[in-house]
């Protein structure tokens, strides 16, 4: 997806009375705008502890925690008024208005009244600066939120990598040392044996994390283990005399009003990673964090389709009012919800559908070679169109596409040029997962066909639980970057032999 094609969000919005969205500043063709990250706080008190859900990229971290620092210290003006002051903007232009020998005693005038009463005519004169003072407003004292609870919604770097560089912040600003959330990882060994995945390991996360930054769960488990149905809450301690207790203990969560309180209900939603959760807000308009399960717009990448099916219709059983995806925009009616959540079932089983389909047209001899040459001229096709858009929009002038160069003393002459497809001519009834990305995704460009890679072989492992497909080994030559090499045993995929034919 073009970012320049995605909805524009800010970095920092207040999507409803108890979750605010602060983006992670790491836009990127997986990210897109950026993952989100949301602070849900009670709203009845600006300085309540806040529950933070996931973070942003190791290498915009500090870019991510700037915003949100810069976030927190607004929540704590909130609690207060800052005294006027004159060096602002606002206020020389303000002064300017008046005669120069009224500025002094209108300055004088304006301190007096403040120090008399501090919260009058709160917009005269007022102005954030580096030179203002801070009055206290109804007992509260100035400070900071602090972050109470941290859930991680999986472990993928991009929101869990600015961690390390929060936790420090935190620490320095003298802020409480937060609790971490996560699911403990069921794959975390044979994370562990990936150089892909080694770095988002459990492990690795830890290893990352300041000494003393963060409360452990016990001396032997530092992260607090996400169970199913768990709820984290959140208290304005103005209102915690409200709580009461059953005789068994149990709070009486529904006797503090939802203007004090906050809190999410965890729910296992693996098929991403196997570690991925979602959370369910039970106060105000009730909406679901999907983490990376579903995003606001386009699809996500997945390691275990039939996983991945049953928690989208875990998602869409719920009937949630919103939606707050980790990247893209939040999606904001029941209606609206259900038909996206649908959208992800169905573009599933369309996928499915369309590798059988693909696997059944190459069941015949010869098919291979015809689908690569189809495949190759289309995509000259759309080069040719693209250079002459780009040639046409830059110049102005009509475009004259470039001759190809003559042979020279008729060298060359006779001689055919050898089709490169000609190494697929032949029974081929079997794909490479590589080449089925190609053909599937009709796109020459490796970054595609190596991120989709995983998601195709998720497909094909389904299926072939199914009995619809198998693995076979095949001899067939790699293409990369356009050009094909000599042909070698690789690991393909065909239809099993149960499995219909399509014509081809």
């Amino acid at each position: 997806m073009v970012l320049q094609d995605m909805e524009r969000l800010s970095d920092v919005v207040k999507l409803s009375a108890h979750v605010t969205r602060v983006l992670g500043q790491n836009p990127g063709q997986m990210t897109l705008q950026g993952t989100n990250s949301y602070l849900l706080q009670p709203p009845s008190n600006p300085l309540a502890p806040i529950i933070l859900i996931d973070t942003s990229s190791p290498h915009t971290a500090q870019q991510y925690v700037d915003l949100l620092v810069t976030h927190l210290h607004h929540l704590g003006l909130e609690s207060g008024v800052r005294e006027v002051h004159f060096e602002s903007t606002y206020a020389a232009n303000s002064l300017k208005l008046l005669p120069e020998d009224q500025i002094e005693g209108v300055k004088a005038q304006i301190v007096g009244e403040r120090s008399d009463e501090p919260r009058t005519q709160e917009i005269e004169l007022v102005e954030y600066g580096p030179h203002a003072k801070w009055t206290e407003n109804e007992g509260k004292t100035r400070r900071l939120p602090s972050i109470e609870h941290i859930i991680l919604t999986h472990r993928h770097l991009d929101h869990v990598g600015a961690l390390p560089v929060l936790l420090k912040t935190l620490k320095s600003l003298g802020l409480p040392s937060p609790k971490i959330w996560k699911l403990p990882s069921p794959d975390e060994v044979e994370l562990a044996h990936s150089d892909r995945d080694r770095p988002t390991t459990d492990a690795a996360l830890l290893s990352s994390l300041p000494n003393g930054a963060y409360t452990s769960f016990s001396p032997f488990q530092p992260f607090h283990p996400v169970l199913p149905g768990l709820m984290i809450s959140i208290i304005d301690p103005a209102y915690r005399r409200l709580l009461k207790h059953d005789a068994q203990g149990k709070p009486k969560w529904n006797e503090v009003p939802e203007l004090a309180r906050v809190s999410v209900r965890c729910l296992k939603t693996p098929g991403h990673t196997q570690d991925s959760i979602s959370l369910v807000l039970v106060e105000g308009e009730k909406g679901v964090f999907t983490g990376d399960t579903v995003l606001g717009q386009g699809t996500t990448v997945f390691t275990d389709l039939a996983t991945y099916m049953t928690s989208l219709k875990t998602l869409l059983a719920l009937k949630p009012s919103v939606l707050y995806p980790a990247h893209g925009p939040h999606i904001t009616t029941p209606t609206a919800c259900a038909a996206h959540i649908t959208e992800y079932i169905n573009h599933r089983q369309q996928r499915e559908d369309e590798i059988i389909s693909l696997l059944s047209s190459v069941n015949s001899s010869g098919a291979l070679a015809r689908l690569l040459r189809e495949h190759g001229e289309k995509r000259a096709e759309e080069k040719a169109a693209k250079e002459k858009y780009n040639a046409e929009f830059h110049s102005g002038k009509p475009y004259k596409p470039k001759k190809k160069p003559e042979d020279k003393d008729g060298e060359g002459q006779g001689k055919e040029d050898k089709d490169p497809m000609d190494a697929f001519e032949g029974d081929q009834p079997a794909l490479p997962v590589p080449l089925l990305c190609r053909l599937l995704y009709k796109t020459d460009d490796e970054k595609i066909i190596f991120a989709a890679n995983r998601s195709a072989t998720a497909h094909l492992q389904k299926l072939e639980k199914d009995s619809r497909v198998k693995r076979v080994t095949v001899v067939l030559p790699k293409i990369i970057d356009g050009t094909v090499g000599e042909p070698e045993p690789q690991e393909g995929w065909q239809l099993a032999q149960s499995e219909p034919q399509s014509e081809a």
